[in-house]
């Protein structure tokens, strides 16, 4: 468990607190919005999964020279003519 936590970013920590608030608010309150975004917020600080995991929100690209753009990268347009 000590492991577990001890990978955990600043980010993760503030993602669980405010998943934990609105939780905790919900009990009190009530609300199903309230429900749902403590819930979303919570269960991907756990997970490490959504925007504040490890990758962020970015995607993969290829490696090497198999690089999508690059500074000698030609472009080539199409035009599209609507008849």
């Amino acid at each position: 468990m000590n492991d577990y936590i001890a990978k955990w970013t600043w980010q993760r920590f503030v993602q669980l607190a405010v998943g934990s608030y609105f939780l905790r608010d919900y009990f009190l309150d009530g609300g199903m919005l309230v429900l749902a975004f403590g819930g979303m917020m919570f269960a991907q600080a756990v997970l490490n999964i959504g925007c504040f995991s490890s990758k962020g929100c970015s995607t993969s690209l290829p490696n090497g020279d198999q690089a999508v753009f690059s500074e000698d990268t030609e472009i080539e347009y199409e035009e599209i003519v609507n008849k």
